[in-house]
């Protein structure tokens, strides 16, 4: 494939701390990060916050994080600890709890960002400003369980007050992590978009690729958001391409346990292309890769595009979509 297709999150919310917020929870559900303040609605105490299952701790400003792990049950629980205000100890050295969320059955929650060289995963220290606001941040990640699933990152920011300023869903990828791409301090989040996981084939056979997000910092609707000039790749050589069109027509007549007989050659290849920013050569590719007397082209393609469509990402990925055919332009989610 031209470009390597590896294993992406709900746009932001902005609220005050006591906001009312029913009148949004629906449309949160198609965002990917959101914008909450911490001190809303805490989860009741729990046997799965308990002392002796502590596994990680860490202090950012006033504020003590505290990762908890039962290992019988496989429970865990996240707790946000004010210990200080004004920089003096609150009451009698007794903490107050402002933030906690309990998982139940094999998930966890794990704090901070630790190196990992074998993923090109830098460190990130605690309190580093992650989003460009100029204030201290914590990133937590929580890891749902199960045997492909799910990862999800919240950016909780410390000053003046605690905030969950966003969560980025990454759906089934456990590499996806902040960086400091320009060397400048300004981290993005590299994940992927996992909309066509599952589509026509196995999970292992699912496409997801790579998406790199910004925080965009708006009064009315401040969260991460495609950077697509940080995803926009050079358009292939004609070595890059010929491989593609090899690999896009050697898809046709693959074994494929969803009758179709079309492999993940050819989706692939058309995903990476407008990923990258060439949305009109996944056309030229999907036209030239078809076989000429081989039925259902329009029908594929406008499920294809009906599924593209269908990504968290489509409102900011559309405005980079060149020249649509018909069975694309048409279709619908």
């Amino acid at each position: 494939m031209i470009c390597s297709v590896v294993a992406c999150q709900k746009e932001p919310l902005r609220t005050r701390s006591g906001a009312i917020l029913t009148a949004i929870a629906g449309i949160l559900l198609f965002l990917p990060s959101v914008r909450l303040a911490a001190q809303g609605p805490i989860a009741p105490a729990s046997e799965n916050c308990s002392s002796r299952d502590l596994i990680q701790t860490a202090t950012v400003g006033p504020y003590l994080f505290k990762a908890y792990k039962n290992k019988v049950k496989g429970d865990g629980c996240l707790e946000v600890v004010e210990s200080r205000r004004g920089g003096k100890m609150i009451g009698r050295f007794i903490p107050k709890v402002v933030f906690r969320s309990t998982l139940d059955g094999m998930g966890e929650y794990r704090l901070g960002q630790p190196e990992d060289p074998t993923h090109n995963i830098p460190k990130i220290e605690n309190g580093a400003d992650i989003t460009g606001r100029g204030r201290a941040n914590m990133i937590v990640t929580n890891w749902t369980g199960g045997a492909h699933c799910c990862f999800v990152h919240y950016v909780f920011e410390v000053e003046p007050t605690l905030w969950l300023l966003a969560k980025v869903d990454d759906g089934d990828g456990d590499g996806a992590h902040f960086a400091d791409l320009d060397g400048n301090k300004h981290y993005y989040y590299l994940g992927n978009d996992w909309t066509f996981g599952y589509w026509d084939t196995s999970f292992a056979g699912s496409l997801a690729p790579t998406v790199i997000l910004r925080f965009v910092d708006s009064p009315q609707n401040a969260g991460y958001r495609l950077a697509m000039d940080k995803m926009q790749r050079p358009a292939p050589t004609p070595p890059e391409w010929n491989k593609a069109v090899r690999e896009a027509g050697n898809a046709f007549g693959e074994s494929s346990a969803f009758g179709d007989g079309i492999g993940s050659g050819l989706t692939g290849n058309m995903l990476n292309l407008i990923y990258t920013g060439h949305s009109d050569l996944a056309w030229m590719l999907f036209d030239q890769a078809w076989p000429p007397r081989r039925p259902g082209k329009d029908k594929y393609l406008a499920g294809f595009c009906a599924q593209l469509k269908t990504s968290p990402y489509w409102p900011q990925l559309k405005t980079t979509i060149l020249n649509p055919p018909p069975a694309c332009a048409t279709s619908t989610p």
